[in-house]
């Protein structure tokens, strides 16, 4: 047990580090869950189809319409519209809030997690993400097994920079949804 989380706070320190480079009234929207879209770690090697990011010992798989590697600028219209379905309801010429380097660094640095942690579950979170594109907390709606990889998530997302949610063309404060799988290995 000892190790696991010395090794831990290694991944924590340098992830930490990362989004923390990365850190640079409104009406808040509701989310409804959409089951399309989910990402899979697991653990060894296989056929994998989509985007793939490799480590040695997990496998992130994407499985969603949206390309981990663009920013929302960067998304076509059809995956726009499909990231504009997570809302019930969303005007037209309205934006979500989305990570501003794109979803790879948080799903870089969860996996990095992931490969000491082993868990299971599927993290299941909205983030509250403010007009100055910062975010101002995460709730956990649950899932995980694992209280450490549940609380490393929440400080990854709350640490990153997104790209602001637009109301009625102003920044507003809006959630963001993320929900990823995790099959320990």
């Amino acid at each position: 047990m000892g190790i696991r989380h010395y090794l831990l706070g290694a991944v924590c320190a340098g992830t930490i580090a990362s989004a923390h480079a990365q850190v640079g009234g409104s009406a808040v929207s509701s989310i409804k869950p959409n089951p399309n879209g989910s990402i899979d770690i697991s653990s060894g090697a296989g056929t994998q189809t989509g985007t793939l990011l490799t480590r040695k010992s997990q496998d992130l798989k994407w499985t969603g319409k949206i390309p981990v590697d663009k920013t929302y600028e960067q998304l076509t219209p059809d995956e726009k519209a499909f990231l504009h379905g997570f809302y019930e309801a969303m005007p037209a010429g309205d934006e979500p809030p989305f990570p501003a380097q794109g979803l790879k660094p948080v799903f870089d640095s969860i996996r990095k997690a992931q490969n000491v942690l082993h868990a299971r579950g599927e993290l299941n979170m909205a983030v509250t993400v403010g007009p100055d594109g910062k975010a101002i907390k995460v709730e956990d709606f649950g899932g995980v097994r694992d209280k450490q990889m549940s609380e490393f998530a929440q400080t990854v997302l709350v640490m990153t920079k997104y790209k602001p949610a637009v109301c009625g063309g102003k920044p507003c404060t809006m959630q963001f949804p993320f929900s990823l799988k995790l099959n320990g290995g």
